[in-house]
């Protein structure tokens, strides 16, 4: 079968703005960790589409709110993490759990602001919802709930992300790449053969449409592949025997993509990787790569499993080492053909995610 987008969309500056648009405004974007907002004033800044914005944790509830300073417009939060009131760094403003300025140095200077006008100089705020260890924020206060929106895969990714452990890697690179590029990549096992020869290759059998299950809910999706090595195998078991009493397994090795441009997988159940795909531009995506380990045993220490953890955080580096060149090798030809591309059965997930794409812009 045909691909449903011709390959203009994934260099075409003017099809990314209408992406921007259509898709990453009206959508619920990845918006930090649960571990990310442990104590009140634990922040993390963001862009969405160039707009700037803080996600903070402010009496117990994370709220995100425009990262613009209503006085003279400097950047209240500077770093991209830390812990701090939300104070800009400028003249010294200060915003209650409302977004509305409740600290203003040398007030009397000012007019006497009522409440009234007090509340018109509040924050743009955003909606925030989370889905077990994840949070997300939409532009689009209008949209449907982050519940609804994740559908039936609302409660797998609650359990799924509630046996997070301890984060062992951060892996952020740029891609000199369309994100849907990166996107479709990682949504099909057909080019693992070549460009992961010695990585998943070897971890994963000669896929085909027999031994792939694939799952669709609205624009997002999932699949599993089997993998060589059984868990239940002695090899497995004893490897694995730290995390013996993990709640969420998984016998192989799953994939989601939260649509529009998060990534979640896991092998086994004893590693989770979460990659953000976010475009800067037409031709570059920032890509950030995060790897959790499983909740241990009660009786075992991260002493135990180190040797575990540095081949895991080496591996996946390697991996995605592989599939940053394979992307960026797309990237740099696409622009010189008109052909629409073809899919196989085993690149089903890449043909939906097209599909959904194409609805989200209104030519499907």
């Amino acid at each position: 079968m045909n691909s449903q987008i011709s390959a203009k969309y994934y260099h075409c500056t003017q099809q990314f703005e209408r992406e921007k648009k259509k898709i990453f405004a009206n959508t619920w974007i990845f918006a930090g960790f649960k571990h990310d907002f442990q104590k009140d004033n634990d922040f993390r800044t963001l862009k969405v589409n160039d707009i700037p914005i803080v996600v903070q944790k402010m009496k117990g509830e994370v709220k995100a709110f425009l990262n613009i300073c209503s006085h003279r417009f400097s950047k209240i939060q500077v770093s991209e993490f830390g812990n701090r009131p939300l104070l800009c760094p400028y003249h010294g403003w200060a915003y209650n759990s409302d977004g509305i300025p409740v600290g203003i140095p040398k007030k009397p200077l000012f007019k006497k602001y009522n409440k009234k006008e007090l509340c018109q100089m509040k924050l743009k705020e955003f909606r925030v919802e989370r889905c077990g260890s994840l949070y997300f924020l939409t532009l689009n206060n209008k949209v449907k709930s982050l519940k609804e929106y994740l559908g039936e895969y609302y409660k797998e990714i609650e359990e799924m992300t509630n046996g997070f452990g301890k984060q062992i890697d951060v892996n952020r690179m740029k891609i000199k790449s369309n994100w849907k590029v990166i996107i479709e990549n990682t949504m099909e096992a057909y080019h693992l053969g070549l460009v992961h020869t010695d990585t998943l290759a070897k971890l994963m059998p000669t896929t085909s449409i027999d031994n792939l299950k694939f799952s669709f809910c609205g624009p997002h999706s999932n699949y599993i592949i089997p993998l060589l090595v059984d868990e239940n195998s002695k090899k497995l078991k004893f490897l694995h025997s730290p995390f013996s009493d993990r709640k969420w397994k998984i016998n192989g090795f799953k994939h989601y993509l939260l649509f529009p441009n998060l990534l979640i997988s896991s092998s086994y159940g004893t590693t989770f990787s979460v990659s953000v795909i976010n475009p800067i531009t037409s031709t570059e995506t920032d890509f950030i790569n995060n790897i959790f380990l499983c909740k241990l045993n009660s009786n075992k220490s991260f002493n135990d499993v180190k040797s575990f953890i540095d081949t895991a955080v080496d591996y996946n580096r390697k991996v995605f080492d592989e599939d940053k060149e394979a992307c960026e090798n797309v990237q740099e030809v696409v622009p010189y053909t008109t052909q629409p591309g073809v899919l196989s059965l085993e690149e089903k997930r890449v043909h939906e995610f097209q599909k959904e794409y194409l609805k989200f812009l209104n030519e499907f």
